[in-house]
């Protein structure tokens, strides 16, 4: 799973809004809303309730954007602790 889908969704929980999150990450709508699809599928469950405006998380939404922001932040601090060796 490319990171990026994982960012995508978590602008995705922020704003509550495709275009939006699209714009912010700097993709077309469309590509936005395949890398979405792209990490439902990977996870084997829907994310986002599409049926509301603004949309919603599903339960597994929630419980994703919880562990994905974790996890993100977890990669960002090994990777910044990695270039900080490469520095000293």
């Amino acid at each position: 799973m490319d990171i990026k889908c994982v960012e995508d969704f978590l602008s995705l929980a922020v704003t509550r809004n495709f275009s939006r999150s699209a714009d912010h990450r700097n993709v077309t709508q469309p590509t936005f809303s395949r890398r979405i699809r792209a990490l439902e599928a990977w996870v084997g469950s829907e994310l986002v309730d599409r049926s509301t405006h603004p949309l919603t998380l599903t339960d597994a939404g929630k419980l994703f954007n919880e562990t994905g922001s974790k996890a993100i932040r977890m990669l960002n601090d090994a990777r910044a602790m990695l270039k900080a060796r490469h520095t000293t």
